[in-house]
């Protein structure tokens, strides 16, 4: 027995079709969800940064601080940046934190490029004395920004109290 030549069978048009549909739909679920993670995963930054930035204000407002005769100076918090802003996306700038006295005093820096703008604010001295440190940044380039913040402040018995954890606004923007 001879086979002929055109037993050969491939796909039909339909089956092709149906193969690009399925493709089409899983790409439009699985696109966004990755840029959502992709997101999701570059506001660590900010997180970390933050909790940086938290521990050196403690630290610097605990070190005693003598004039040059000796005498105690008041205790307070270290108002630092704004770190440079990044430009709407995702482009990243790199930083020179020791050339600021202030981050320097924090003993604040990464050697990367950072995503988000740094600063600390703060107000009074001693039993007053308040701080809040925050993260701003624009991952995606649309003009709106993601804003992290973490407070450290003297409560009312004269301990140092930090917020109870990290305000978000915006974490995905």
């Amino acid at each position: 027995m001879q086979q002929s030549k055109n037993n050969k069978r491939g796909f039909t048009l339909i089956e092709l079709m149906i193969v690009v549909a399925i493709i089409g739909i899983l790409a439009a679920v699985a696109i966004p969800a990755f840029l959502k993670y992709i997101k999701k995963a570059k506001t660590t930054e900010a997180r970390t940064n933050i909790a940086k930035i938290v521990t050196g204000e403690v630290a610097y407002y605990d070190e005693e601080k003598v004039n040059r005769d000796g005498t105690i100076i008041a205790k307070y918090f270290v108002a630092a940046g704004p770190s440079p802003s990044t430009a709407p996306g995702i482009n990243k700038v790199t930083v020179d934190w020791d050339a600021d006295d202030n981050w320097a005093a924090l003993k604040f820096g990464t050697d990367s490029a950072i995503l988000f703008s740094y600063s600390t604010t703060t107000s009074g001295s001693d039993s007053t004395a308040a701080f809040t440190a925050t993260a701003q940044g624009d991952l995606d380039g649309d003009s709106s920004y993601s804003t992290f913040e973490r407070v450290g402040y003297h409560n009312a018995a004269g301990q140092l109290e930090l917020g109870s954890g990290l305000y978000v606004l915006n974490e995905l923007e």
